[in-house]
């Protein structure tokens, strides 16, 4: 089995004739969340979004139950993909790496709270400490 190597600029390459599915944005797709293709602004934006959003750290307590199982499938696509741009797209300037880097950052603190076994002990722990004790805590549970 050969494992295909791709080159520096192959993601541009690879959507080279695709646009943004963003309305009104004409960007050459670079990547895909979600089944659609998105420019490196729109993804950068997409996920920071997304991950505010199940982040559970700053989240009232009375939320509606979550489905983890696609939470962690949405973390682990958008952390794959970040790094896919990161590593493989041209013309990306420090400041859209140094984004990509915070979303893979954050998406796998995010992981590790999601493996917590409770809500509530997780919540627990984000309340009194910070979030290095969180990640120890996530790793032992």
């Amino acid at each position: 089995m050969e494992v295909e190597r791709l080159e520096l600029g192959a993601i541009s390459k690879m959507f080279e004739d695709k646009i943004c599915a963003v309305d009104f944005c004409e960007g050459t797709a670079v990547a895909s969340l979600a089944q659609q293709e998105f420019c490196l602004n729109h993804f950068i934006e997409l996920c920071y979004e997304n991950l505010q959003r199940i982040d559970p750290r700053g989240q009232k307590l009375d939320r509606m139950p979550l489905d983890l199982a696609s939470l962690r499938a949405f973390i682990e696509e958008c952390s794959r993909k970040a790094l896919d741009v990161a590593l493989h797209c041209e013309d990306i300037t420090n400041l859209q790496r140094g984004r990509l880097l915070d979303i893979l950052l954050w998406a796998g603190e995010l992981f590790l709270l999601l493996r917590a076994p409770t809500r509530g002990f997780a919540d627990s722990i984000l309340e009194e400490h910070d979030a290095v004790l969180t990640r120890l805590a996530a790793r032992h549970y």
